[in-house]
């Protein structure tokens, strides 16, 4: 078997595990599209930036399971430990590098989110920076209901900050990212 196919095994059983865990979700935006969207589009924003590392692409489509599917630590542990076993080390240490804690306020994960991606392994902060793109780009394509004007164009200023300290792994995203929060930030303040 060659390597490539391996490769392709990997990312399918990642797929149909995120697939899986992420069944019932649904993204917040107006028209209510699976949640599986999400990560799939951030693995594809990776790979688009010349990203070919099977371990990253795989954590990118795993990067929300954990934080959107476990309610409490046991359950953390117990799918930490799934994906441990059934995709690496190199898989799950990223993923668990972009996880909020989602037993904290809203306002303390997003400081945290600023603080710890500077430290975060290069692949954390390389997803990170893809889930800042896909997520600034659907405030205009698929905008959360309920969120007005001053709340998106606050969402974009975070992501910058957070954007910022991931900096330095992907010369390609990072110009992305500043080109979708350049052309979303002007969509909405126009």
């Amino acid at each position: 078997m060659s390597t490539h196919s391996h490769d392709h095994n990997k990312l399918f059983a990642a797929l149909q595990f995120a697939a899986e865990r992420h069944r019932f979700q649904h993204r917040k935006g107006a028209e209510e599209t699976p949640y599986i969207n999400h990560p799939i589009s951030v693995a594809h924003e990776l790979a688009k930036h010349g990203e070919e590392d099977t371990n990253l692409l795989c954590a990118a489509l795993l990067h929300d399971v954990i934080e959107d599917t476990t309610r409490n630590e046991q359950e953390i542990e117990k799918l930490s430990a799934i994906i441990l076993a059934d995709f690496g080390e190199n898989v799950l240490l990223p993923v668990l590098e972009v996880s909020d804690n989602k037993n904290l306020p809203i306002d303390k994960r997003k400081e945290l989110q600023v603080k710890m991606i500077a430290t975060a392994c290069d692949r954390a902060r390389k997803i990170r920076i893809a889930d800042k793109i896909c997520n600034v780009r659907d405030l205009w394509e698929y905008p959360p209901k309920g969120w007005e004007i001053d709340r998106k164009i606050a969402y974009i200023k975070w992501s910058q900050r957070v954007v910022e300290q991931a900096k330095g792994v992907n010369a390609s995203l990072e110009e992305a990212f500043v080109d979708v929060a350049e052309k979303v930030f002007n969509h909405l303040t126009s």
